[in-house]
């Protein structure tokens, strides 16, 4: 493999690696945030269930994005391709940077799910649940 099919493979890798950990995810957190946000007040627990999937993803492109391939010893295509190092330290960098990027993401949604939770509260209902009805008695 040459070179410059490595920068493209690797770049195209990276970036599918990262959106698949991202949507592995939130498809992992799905139910658990459902859970936390189900008896909030409806159009906030909705939009914020439906936000995670497309906060994750697109956090993680952002941390991919923030890479660059140039620097002091690599400021032309060519040299930045003729440097097979340069390439794979790059990449790793990437990945690193997404996987920092996945994090605080998650960091943040809980904390602005702390505050949604905090804020507002889940409202019970007043009828005990089928469930809870068998339990008394």
């Amino acid at each position: 493999m040459t070179n410059e099919q490595y920068l493209i493979v690797s770049y195209f890798s990276a970036a599918g690696g990262g959106m698949l950990a991202a949507a592995i995810t939130a498809l992992i957190l799905r139910s658990p945030v459902k859970k936390a946000v189900g008896k909030l007040l409806k159009g906030a627990g909705r939009i914020f269930r439906r936000v995670l999937p497309i906060w994750l993803i697109l956090l993680v492109l952002f941390g991919f994005m923030t890479v660059s391939y140039f620097d002091c010893a690599h400021e032309t295509y060519d040299e930045i391709v003729n440097d097979r190092q340069h390439l794979e330290q790059v990449t790793r960098i990437q990945a690193s940077r997404m996987c920092l990027f996945l994090g605080i993401s998650l960091l943040a949604y809980a904390f602005a799910m702390v505050i949604l939770l905090i804020t507002c509260p889940p409202k019970h209902d007043k009828q005990a649940s089928p469930q809870e009805a068998a339990r008394t008695e």
